[in-house]
């Protein structure tokens, strides 16, 4: 029999079958595999199923508000409605390799929902990360269901009206953020937040809680942020060791009922920036440790029992804009070393049983805009350096004891809107130039010395002529009254006379410094017989104050006019504390008097007597600087190319005095009101009557005051040397203050914190006139700000030389930051740049 083979070999068939058998097998792994893949599907769907029960629940439980919530819907996504966000998660008791979609974050804040909290079942959102409801109505307590809330990182209940306690379980171990602040909550802070340890963020404030500031609570030194304020916390002390929490940035407690001392250990708190301990019932003295707490911004330790003095540690506290110590029982001496806050912005030391002089170091703190000293025990007078704090806004000194007369340079700060001088012994007649003109907010009342003319009636001062009277006795006290003028006006002459013959000793060596400028100047100028000096007298009515035309730190200056139209400034002044004996005056203004140069205000003479000195100059006709830039009108009339020329004009007078004299002189006074403009807007500098010369490159300075606040070098409070660096300084405040039009101010700020400089150079320009419309305009412009940052580096050694200023203003050799558009160059860029100027 044949057999036909109809197909493979029999090694084929084996092959097909095992083929077969293979995808039989996948098929079948496949179909198993299908319930199972079905079931992790209905394990995502369940998840989010319930989570989305639950909070549908809580959605009909709301009253107002719930309109925010219109997407909460039935058999949607929880995962597409408003303010919830889902992630993925794995559901604990699952295989590693499983995750589930989970509403992980809630942030509802601001919806304006009011309900109930506890209707939101927390154990059905075991997920959940982050949850903010705050800024709503939401009321009840904070069910104890949170604390299943594992893996909460993030929790804001804050602004509601949340009663009851705080629930132990809210101890969670991921918790970073936790703010329940505006509720009204009403417990003891429980143990277990003390367990908290990766909390970073604690707000509990206004709210009801009552006991003790638990000690677990310094448990917690990843903490950043602390607020207990607003509470009714029994009386007791601060946690002793709270200086474990030396990451902490802010703390606040205030209005609370706290005892005891301020523990010594916050000095540990280094990195503390806000500090507020006020309205409790603090007692003991204030640590002399805080003066470690260098980052420091701002402190209140007001409204409290804190006795003793200020330490005088607080002058490491160079961070300060802030310190309020008001209403304590704080007494002793003002620290001079308050002078050391050169950020203050706000001091108040009202209130307190401080007794002594207000301390002139007061006057360093170039930014201060409130100063408040009132209802104390001072004594003494006003310092006149007040004055130079052109930044003020309000004055306080009332309720003193406080003498002498109102100072002059008050009239200086254009921008004060409140003084008070009120209930002190101040005396003498209030001047129209002791006050700022647009000043209304003015208490002068109960200064029984103290009286003015018809217009300071409003503010309780008598008038300074004595009304008629018409008993005998008081006619005979009014002739007495009438008396005193002509005793003064004796006593004047006298003093006159004393002056020439002082002045006659030592013509010889007047005739020899001073230029004879016509047939009268020699005469009149070293004092030659009485009717000259006479004639100075008389022409100013004794120095009378309708003849002032400036006030400065060491006199008042005064418009002579003389027979034939001779005109000059006869500069009065105020004392001679910087100078040992008469000599040292009298060798310096020789000479002062030598100086020729086109942008120094010539100083042609003196007179000389113990208690009687002025100095004579020339008169500028437009006045200061500082006048121009504070009226709008003038200030319109000085474009960019006179600023340039007046900024050159300047360098090159401090360039004669540092470099061309025979030995150099330290002008010690550089600042804008010193800097004159003639008619031609040609600048020169003023007021030499203070100026020192250089021996071996330095002079040693008797007292960091012989400047003025806002323009003195930085090294001078440390070193109290002085070098002609420091007038580099002094210029380079001048210059930026010709740029900006007003004093630079916190523009200082990063030159001392060694921080970046913000923002752009065309944003700081003085606004009032026009744009540098050319490119040449722009580029000097910049130079000008390159030159001012050159010379504002706070170490001496990193300022170019005035030769140097002036060189690179003068050639106008530009660097390479003036190829770019003055709309590029940003403050940082000039600071980068600064040192470039020494190469010019």
């Amino acid at each position: 029999m044949q057999y036909v083979c109809l197909g493979a070999s029999p090694t084929l068939d084996l092959h097909n079958m095992s083929l077969l058998l293979g995808l039989g097998q996948q098929l079948l792994l496949l179909l198993l595999a299908l319930p199972r893949l079905n079931c992790a599907s209905n394990s995502t769907q369940s998840t989010l199923d319930r989570q989305a029960d639950a909070l549908l629940r809580w959605r009909s439980s709301l009253h107002d508000g719930s309109y925010y919530l219109d997407s909460w819907r039935k058999g949607t996504s929880p995962c597409n409605w408003t303010g919830v966000t889902c992630s993925n998660a794995r559901p604990s008791g699952r295989d590693q390799g499983d995750v589930s979609l989970v509403v992980s974050n809630i942030s509802l804040a601001l919806n304006g929902l009011q309900g109930r909290l506890d209707r939101l079942h927390f154990a059905d959102l075991p997920y959940l990360v982050y949850l903010d409801l705050s800024y709503n109505f939401l009321s009840g307590q904070i069910p104890s269901s949170i604390g299943a809330l594992a893996e909460l990182a993030f929790l804001d209940m804050s602004d509601n009206d949340l009663d009851g306690s705080i629930p132990p379980s809210i101890g969670l171990p991921h918790l970073t953020h936790l703010n329940l602040a505006w509720n009204a909550l009403s417990s003891k802070i429980p143990s277990s937040l003390g367990a908290l340890t990766e909390l970073s963020f604690l707000d509990l404030s206004s709210n009801r809680i009552f006991g003790h500031i638990p000690p677990s609570i310094c448990n917690l030194t990843k903490l950043t942020s602390l607020d207990l304020s607003y509470n009714f916390f029994s009386k007791g002390s601060m946690p002793s060791t709270l200086g474990a929490l030396e990451k902490l940035k802010n703390l606040k407690l205030i209005h609370n009922n706290l005892t005891g001392p301020i523990p010594s250990s916050i000095g540990n708190l280094t990195s503390l920036v806000f500090l507020d301990l006020s309205n409790n019932w603090i007692k003991g003295s204030i640590p002399r440790s805080m003066g470690n707490l260098t980052c420091l911004e701002f402190m209140d330790l007001s409204n409290n029992q804190l006795k003793g003095s200020i330490p005088r540690t607080f002058s490491k506290l160079i961070s300060l804009t802030t310190l309020s110590l008001q209403s304590n029982q704080l007494n002793g001496l003002l620290p001079p070393e308050l002078g050391s806050l050169v950020f203050l912005s706000h001091l108040n030391l009202s209130s307190n049983h401080f007794i002594g002089s207000i301390p002139p170091q007061i006057g360093q703190c170039i930014l201060l805009s409130s100063l408040r000293i009132s209802n104390n025990l001072l004594t003494g007078q006003i310092p006149y350096i007040l004055g130079y704090l052109t930044n003020l806004y309000e004055l306080d000194l009332s309720r003193n004891n406080l003498t002498g007369a109102i100072p002059v340079t008050l009239s200086q700060l254009y921008g004060l809107s409140r003084l008070n001088l009120s209930y002190n012994h101040l005396g003498g007649k209030v001047l129209y130039t002791s006050i700022p003109p647009s000043l209304t907010n003015i208490s002068l009342d109960h200064n029984m010395d103290l009286c003015g003319d018809s217009q300071y009636s409003m503010y309780g001062l008598t008038p300074c002529i004595a009304p008629e009277l018409h008993s005998e006795q008081q006619i005979v006290k009014r002739s007495h009254f009438k008396l005193l003028p002509a005793f003064l006006g004796i006593s004047f002459i006298c003093l006159i006379l004393a002056c020439i013959a002082v002045v006659c000793q030592r013509r010889e060596l007047v005739e020899n410094t001073i230029e004879n400028k016509s047939g009268d100047m020699l005469c009149i100028w070293n004092f030659d017989g009485q009717i000259a000096f006479e004639d100075i007298v008389g022409a100013t009515e004794n120095f009378n104050e309708k003849y002032c035309i400036g006030v400065g730190g060491y006199g008042s200056v005064f418009k002579v006019e003389l027979e034939g139209g001779v005109i000059f400034a006869v500069k009065l002044l105020h004392s001679m504390e910087e100078y040992g004996d008469e000599g040292t005056f009298h060798a310096e203004i020789e000479v002062l008097t030598k100086i020729r140069h086109r942008s120094i205000v010539k100083l042609y003479g003196f007179c000389s007597h113990s208690q009687c000195k002025f100095l004579v100059y020339d008169l500028i006709e437009r006045g200061s600087l500082e006048s121009i830039l504070h009226e709008q009108e003038l200030v319109e009339e000085v474009d960019w190319p006179k600023r340039i020329a007046i900024v050159t004009d300047i360098a090159q007078a401090l360039s004669y005095l540092h470099h061309d004299c025979e030995d150099p002189i330290v002008h010690r006074d550089i600042k804008s009101s010193n800097i004159l403009l003639d008619l031609d807007y040609k600048a020169y500098i003023s007021d030499f009557g203070m100026a020192r010369k250089l021996k071996h490159g330095y002079s040693s300075w008797s007292t960091i005051f012989a400047g003025t606040c806002g323009y003195i070098a930085p090294e001078l409070s440390s070193t109290m040397v002085l070098t002609e660096k420091c007038d580099v300084y002094s210029f380079g405040v001048v210059a930026l203050e010709v740029v900006i039009g007003k004093h630079p101010g916190e523009l200082l700020l990063p030159f001392f914190c060694r921080t970046e400089q913000p923002g752009k150079l065309q944003d700081i320009l003085d606004r009032r006139i026009t744009a540098p419309s050319t490119v040449e305009e722009e580029k000097a412009v910049i130079l000008v700000a390159l030159v001012a940052f050159a010379c504002l580096q706070v170490n001496p050694k990193a300022r170019p030389t005035m030769q140097q200023v002036y060189q690179a203003l003068s050639i106008r050799s530009y660097p390479a930051l003036m190829l770019r558009p003055l709309h590029e160059i940003r403050l940082q860029d000039l600071h980068d740049y600064c040192g470039s100027i020494k190469s010019i």
